[in-house]
């Protein structure tokens, strides 16, 4: 018999305060949650606990886990790991929710990680830090889905299947100039899908310039803008309007909500 998922989470809930349990076993009832209700668990430990609880969770569950703006104190936790263990973990996060965390973090436990960290995850985090908090830039994750122009659907369709795993939402797709790599249009999943596949890209995308911030954009104006135009995310654009990243719905949203 299937038990009631309520009943689970509050059963790992009762049991934390049982100094007597083991971290590995409620890092096995804790991958059996919904991972809200994870979090939830979580928060009712201090983050040296909470550590030892994720260090025995799969990589991907933990990475699950820090992703969520609701966990309580993540850098706290982060600092309690192990240096191999914490930046095996950031190396996985989105970007934008490891640039926040490791903002967060001391001096001190920021040189001891980055040794750890490879190259390109160092560089992600640097280039994020460069912005403030509140700022566009500050909140952007560089995962997004752009293609050439000049690609047909067909090809932006399997370039999606290869590359969307890896990538934080592939919901909005950003056409750019094949030669100066510029934005043009921008377009959504559903419009590739219903498209016919030999049409290109350019084609099928939204025939009006989108919408888009600079990387020093008030975060506020952003949700401004994704609400008033009813966006699934809105790309953050140099001087030279090339894209830098995007602002997801969820990422104001995320925003909001940690600092309320």
């Amino acid at each position: 018999m299937t038990q009631d998922p309520n009943q689970l989470s509050q059963a790992v809930l009762d049991a934390l305060p049982d100094a007597a349990m083991h971290p590995s076993a409620v890092a096995a009832q804790l991958q059996t949650l919904h991972v809200a209700d994870a979090i939830e668990a979580l928060n009712r430990l201090e983050p040296g606990n909470a550590a030892g609880v994720l260090d025995h969770v799969t990589p991907a569950f933990a990475v699950q886990v820090f992703n969520q703006p609701g966990l309580a104190l993540p850098a706290r936790i982060i600092e309690a790991l192990s240096h191999e263990r914490a930046a095996l973990f950031l190396s996985r996060m989105h970007p934008d929710r490891r640039a926040e965390i490791y903002r967060h973090l001391p001096d001190e436990a920021r040189s001891g990680l980055a040794e750890h960290l490879d190259a390109k995850t160092r560089t992600s985090i640097d280039n994020l830090l460069a912005y403030p908090a509140q700022s566009a830039g500050g909140i952007m994750t560089t995962d997004f889905v752009s293609m050439p122009a000049n690609w047909t659907v067909e090809q932006g369709l399997q370039y999606i299947k290869e590359v969307g795993g890896a990538k934080e939402t592939v919901y909005a797709i950003y056409v750019l100039d094949p030669a100066t790599q510029k934005l043009q249009r921008a377009a959504s999943l559903r419009q590739l899908v219903i498209a016919d596949r030999k049409a290109s890209v350019l084609s099928v995308a939204n025939p009006r310039a989108p919408i888009t911030v600079s990387p020093d954009t008030d975060r506020e104006e952003v949700a401004r803008l994704i609400s008033r135009y009813d966006l699934l995310a809105v790309p953050v654009v140099d001087e030279a309007n090339h894209v830098l990243g995007i602002v997801t719905v969820d990422d104001v949203i995320d925003a909001i909500v940690a600092e309320s």
